[in-house]
């Protein structure tokens, strides 16, 4: 367990695990089970199992770590965004006001990637990104939008792939999509707005139907509250439509792009009590998610209140309420461990890294001179003034 540091491809820095392992899932108790639904199983956690909080290293769920500076150059610089990561390349999308930003995995800025507009290949947010290095694109997709816009690695614009030609004038809410272009097939699932027919469909790149699924008893109100969760961290294109205001009973799904149809994978059983406020995710090993209630906080502002994340084994149906820290850099909380095509991803600024390596420093005083040595390098390094730093790893599948 390691964490290699990259700056300007220049320095690298390696660390193993600082903290105390936490406990593991063969010590957890038994919270989930299976059950058959139209041939298929479906995990069911029942919420009055989960009791105890566990604490869990990162380490457990991610390959070694890697923390990359971004390219310090004005054009390179980025706020708190959304990382997409490739073999090659970092992706960087702001989602509103700011165009994407291609860099390479040491950090070096390569290009923006098509501008913020109203013209061909301009977009003004974005909610979803895919890089395809093998056939040199990158796909985005905007929040409200009837296609995905095709960029080259240079990320000059190229080309569109319209969405869904069976429905004229069909826009698109918050949709997540997968590209597959060496089969001709793009996947795509969205918010299934009470006036929209569909939920999910997979198409050919011209936008003709293969196959859809109507949006049936997903369907919502027009709420952009609400969101499209996936980390793409599987095989097949896994979703969870999670709602704000209409809070329900729901499921993590899985889109079968051969049958077209949604499979049911994951679902939460709230017992006795009411439905809570609930995210659900999937990792390549685990479910994992959070439950929470809502508090009203001025005349128009509500926010999550009582916020627990929750943890499941897929083979063992064990798990508990979780707290995952980061044990490559200290014992710092992680606020979130899913990332996207399948790796943890964590963007931060400068200022709270090096109060995070300061923290490390301070509470533990067993650290060997070499490591010491390191950290304190590292410290030094950072600028007030530095571009934001991106910590990433491959989510663990076995």
């Amino acid at each position: 367990m390691r964490i290699t540091h990259i700056i300007g491809a220049a320095l690298a820095l390696s660390l193993t695990a600082c903290s105390d392992k936490g406990t593991s899932h063969k010590e957890m108790p038994v919270v989930a089970h299976t059950e058959e639904v139209n041939g298929e199983q479906l995990t069911v956690c029942q919420l009055d199992l989960l009791t105890d909080t566990v604490d869990i290293p990162l380490s457990d769920l991610v390959e070694e770590l890697q923390l990359v500076k971004l390219d310090n150059r004005e054009e390179a610089l980025v706020g708190m965004s959304r990382v997409h990561i490739s073999d090659n390349y970092i992706l960087v999308s702001k989602g509103s006001h700011v165009p994407c930003k291609l860099f390479r995995r040491d950090g070096t800025y390569i290009n923006k990637v098509g501008g913020i507009g109203q013209g061909p290949g301009d977009y003004q947010n974005i909610y979803d990104a895919q890089i395809d290095e093998k056939h040199g694109h990158i796909y985005l997709l905007p929040w409200i939008a009837n296609c995905i816009l095709v960029y080259n690695l240079e990320g000059k614009y190229e080309t569109f792939i319209p969405l869904n030609k069976k429905y004229e004038n069909l826009l698109v809410p918050k949709g997540i999509f997968r590209v597959d272009a060496g089969r001709n097939r793009v996947e795509v699932v969205l918010l299934p707005f009470n006036h929209l027919p569909v939920v999910a469909w997979v198409q050919d790149m011209e936008g003709n139907i293969i196959g859809e699924v109507p949006s049936g008893h997903l369907k919502i109100q027009p709420d952009f509250s609400n969101e499209v969760l996936s980390s793409k961290a599987t095989d097949v294109l896994n979703f969870h439509l999670s709602t704000f205001f209409e809070v329900r009973q729901d499921t993590l799904y899985h889109l079968d792009n051969e049958q077209v149809k949604l499979l049911p994978r994951f679902t939460m059983d709230f017992g006795n009590r009411d439905v809570k406020l609930h995210n659900f995710y999937e990792l390549p090993m685990h479910y994992y998610g959070y439950v929470a209630d809502m508090k009203q906080t001025s005349d128009y502002i509500y926010e999550y209140d009582q916020q627990r994340y929750f943890i499941i084994d897929k083979a063992t149906g064990r798990g508990n309420y979780c707290r995952i820290y980061n044990d490559y850099l200290g014992d710092e909380k992680v606020s979130w461990v899913v990332g996207y095509d399948g790796y943890y991803t964590r963007i931060t600024e400068p200022a709270v890294l090096a109060e995070e390596i300061d923290k490390t420093l301070q509470e533990h005083p067993s650290l060997g001179k070499e490591r010491r040595e390191k950290l304190e390098t590292l410290k030094a390094s950072i600028g007030e003034d530095d571009n934001n730093y991106i910590f990433f790893g491959k989510l663990k599948d076995k």
